[in-house]
């Protein structure tokens, strides 16, 4: 029987169909004849093998730890809420996006847990009533219309029965007078599409349920252009493919769902929201960090929305009786909630970026990242999360934890992932290098700190730096032409690369196991690069051959520098170099006869903070080292 087959009598089974078996049977045939089979099927029987034989202790976060993060976040912004109920942004001096209708949200979701200490009732009211009164009256700050009725719906749903029904009313009379097709920036009739038609729909829908209003049609014909836009692989493409609003995409989707939508599209996107969830977790590091990749890398809300859909399927998981998936999703919602929680800001809000740079200088930040919208739609999604977590289902090994797993994902998002045992890789294969270089990305180990070495750099960067990179840099070859020039696989971006050839050559929760051959417009005479990478839970060796005219190789080591306010240590001895940060090491060491190991001494600016690397250099074709990782510099 095939996944999608499978899957769909599963759900009936479970009581928690809305269509009858015969028509879910005949939506199962039609998206498995689009789709064809979930790539990722294999990997799912074989992690619950796995999982079911695994020793590992798993703990989840209580439903209560969500609010301790919204609660840090409100107080914040509270303080910043002018006498109309707007949220003004503290560095911009102004309204910013959607951020009064997510405080609304986050305040509401506080309240209704009984937290009036943190957030006066009057200041949730006072956002609520101004959201829905310019969203009605064509006045959304910055044009972002199509993100507020979705969080006003939520909000209306918490907040409505701590108010007077006269409030509640006024509130509901605007949100009735929205019209989809004036209203909303983007509509199903546009030359092309992307999120905010997504989010907008969920808002939609949500209103229509209430009697709000009638947008069926209007929803129907957008989701008729949204579905075309999720791959076999369940995950959604926004323009260039930003890992980010994948996952952002298919939270919208998920909560059209939960809030009951049962179209004539609602047996395509169950489907897809369930093969995404699925690759979401897959994807997911062990430190709990949506994959970065693209637009809005790197944001703390990529976590949050990760814990939404977390949640919300281990839930769904649950009503069917499978346990052991609904406690793999509780698992990685707590992941993304530690995530998160790592940083929180001594105020009590985040750093909307992942480094400790001043929030004035916007380090990291895309023109549209905001220090009060970007905290306050964490916020927002956490309070969500909240709504859908059951502190009834227990935790189980995710596969972030438990891993022996490695997959490519091509040529849309062309990435590769693997993980052996809370030792994680991700690899761009292909990058859009405005915002990443080519090569591997991201190690990851459990106990050493996350951004020890968590993304790369490149001179094209489009998001906000203090100056423009001078050199790309991920871990990777480069390669020596017979002018003396060098050439670097990280310079090479999606335009000058094939499709590479990924190949698994095994894998196990003890060892994986792969191959990866790059081709295409390659520069300085190399006509092949072949990445041989061996993975077990203490170590990962890596292999380079550059085929061609080349005279020499060198691996590039990148290494955080500084996060802004946590300097690492690098240190260089003979054939081994080490990054410490906070007593956790790792260290690199060259595996070649005659390499020669030295430190870069720069401070190139990237998402983290500024990153310095080391390079080990050889005569010839063939490069080789090893990342080991250890507790303590001594160890």
């Amino acid at each position: 029987m095939t996944w999608t087959r499978r899957r769909f009598m599963d759900s009936v089974a479970a009581g928690t169909a809305g269509l009858s078996l015969g028509a879910r049977l005949r939506a199962a045939d039609e998206v498995q004849e689009r789709l064809g089979e979930f790539p990722l099927a294999g990997l799912v029987r074989q992690f619950r093998e796995d999982q079911a034989r695994s020793d590992l202790r798993t703990r989840s976060d209580g439903r209560l730890n969500y609010l301790e993060t919204i609660d840090g976040i409100v107080r914040v912004f509270a303080r910043h809420q002018d006498p109309r109920g707007a949220i003004i942004d503290p560095y911009e001096q102004a309204e910013k996006q959607y951020s009064t209708p997510a405080f609304a949200l986050a305040g509401a979701a506080l309240l209704s847990a009984g937290r009036q200490e943190t957030v006066p009732l009057a200041a949730a009211v006072r956002a609520m009533s101004f959201a829905c009164a310019s969203l009605a009256d064509g006045k959304a700050a910055d044009g972002h219309a199509d993100f507020y009725t979705v969080l006003l719906m939520h909000a209306d749903r918490l907040l409505a029965p701590l108010v007077p029904e006269s409030t509640s009313t006024a509130w509901r009379r605007d949100l009735a007078r929205i019209v989809p097709e004036m209203t909303y920036r983007r509509q199903p009739t546009d030359a092309t599409t992307n999120n905010w038609n997504l989010v907008a729909v969920a808002g939609e829908w949500m209103r229509t349920k209430a009697g709000l209003g009638d947008s069926l049609s209007w929803i129907e014909a957008s989701l008729e252009r949204q579905v075309e836009l999720f791959t076999p692989w369940g995950m959604y493409r926004d323009p260039n493919d930003p890992m980010a609003y994948d996952h952002f995409a298919r939270l919208w989707a998920l909560d059209l769902l939960d809030e009951g939508y049962r179209g004539r599209h609602a047996a395509a996107l169950e489907e897809l929201v369930e093969r995404g969830a699925w690759m979401s977790m897959f994807m997911q590091s062990p430190w709990g960090e949506l994959p970065c990749g693209g637009r809005s890398a790197h944001h703390q809300w990529n976590e949050a929305q990760q814990a939404v859909t977390f949640e919300s399927w281990a839930a769904r998981f649950a009503r069917r009786g499978d346990r052991a998936a609904a406690g793999a999703c509780r698992r990685a919602a707590h992941l993304s909630l530690q995530s998160i929680r790592r940083w929180v800001r001594p105020t009590g809000e985040l750093w909307i970026v992942k480094n400790r740079m001043d929030p004035a200088a916007r380090h990291g930040y895309e023109s549209y990242s905001f220090h009060s919208q970007y905290n306050l739609l964490a916020a927002a999604m956490l309070a969500i999360a909240w709504t859908r977590a059951d502190d009834g289902i227990a935790a189980a090994p995710s596969p972030a934890t438990v891993g022996g797993f490695a997959f490519a994902v091509q040529p849309a998002f062309h990435k590769v992932f693997a993980n052996v045992a809370e030792l994680y890789l991700e690899i761009e294969t292909g990058a859009d290098l405005h915002y990443n270089p080519t090569g591997l990305l991201r190690v990851h180990r459990v106990g050493v700190p996350h951004d020890t070495f968590s993304d790369g750099v490149t001179p094209a960067a489009s998001y906000r730096l203090p100056a423009r990179p001078t050199r790309s840099m991920a871990l990777g070859p480069e390669w020596r032409d017979r002018s003396g020039a060098w050439h670097a696989l990280a310079a090479h971006g999606r335009d000058d690369l094939d499709k590479a050839e990924f190949v698994l050559v095994s894998a196990s929760t003890r060892r994986v196991e792969l191959r990866l051959t790059y081709r295409g417009r390659l520069r300085g005479g190399a006509a092949a690069i072949t990445e041989q990478v061996t993975m077990t839970p203490e170590r990962l060796e890596i292999a380079h051959t550059v085929d061609g005219e080349v005279d020499a190789v060198r691996q590039c080591w990148p290494m955080l520098a500084t996060d802004g306010a946590k300097p690492s240590v690098i240190t260089v001895a003979g054939t081994t170099a080490t990054v410490t940060r906070e007593g956790r090491r790792f260290r690199f060491e060259t595996l070649s006869d005659g390499a020669v190991v030295s430190r870069l001494g720069v401070l190139e600016p990237c998402r983290n903070g500024f990153m310095d690397a080391c390079v080990a250099e050889v005569e010839g074709k063939t490069i080789r080292a090893r990342i080991g990782a250890a507790p303590t510099p001594g160890s």
